[in-house]
């Protein structure tokens, strides 16, 4: 077991959802901005898979076996495709999910490789995005933390999912 699924799988046994699904919260939002082409519609994706972590976290579900960021590649990947198929991504699950009957391998994101793509930022809108996505600030609370305005922290963060996207294109 990776540190990482270490971490997933402790900050899940201790009911830390929270920050468990702040430290894919990332990911998620790459994944989605590149999965719709956009970062509108993105957004609107990425927010409703975290509900859907969330729920199934709430409901008392747990993947007994798998590593967390498995099932977040997972629910990431059904989202995405019920936007695609025009379904509402804001519903709950299915009951039954068979996460291994999946290739969860193929695909998963690394938090190597976005910790790469954050530092290959300029160090004002890195700093920002780790404010809001990796510590979960507000954009107003990033803003005080930042000494700026919170139309700069928006536009710092629309430069660098602009930006982001541009180095996923490249990597991928």
């Amino acid at each position: 077991m990776s540190d990482d699924d270490a971490r997933d799988a402790h900050l899940l046994e201790t009911g830390r959802i929270d920050r468990l699904l702040a430290t894919y919260e990332l990911v998620i939002l790459a994944r989605c901005i590149k999965g719709t082409k956009g970062p509108h519609d993105g957004q609107d994706v990425a927010q409703d898979v975290m509900f859907r972590l969330f729920r199934e976290f709430e409901a008392g579900k747990r993947y007994e076996g798998i590593p967390y960021r498995v099932v977040v590649h997972q629910v990431t990947k059904w989202t995405l495709a019920d936007f695609h198929a025009g379904r509402r991504t804001d519903v709950p699950l299915p009951d039954e999910l068979d996460l291994a009957a999946e290739d969860v391998g193929d695909g998963v994101v690394s938090a190597l490789w976005l910790r790469e793509l954050l530092a290959r930022l300029p160090e004002r809108e890195r700093a920002t995005c780790e404010l809001v996505y990796v510590e979960g600030l507000s954009p107003e609370q990033a803003a005080r933390r930042l000494g700026t305005t919170r139309n700069n922290v928006d536009q710092r963060l629309f430069h660098a999912r602009k930006r982001l996207r541009e180095l996923m294109d490249d990597d991928g």
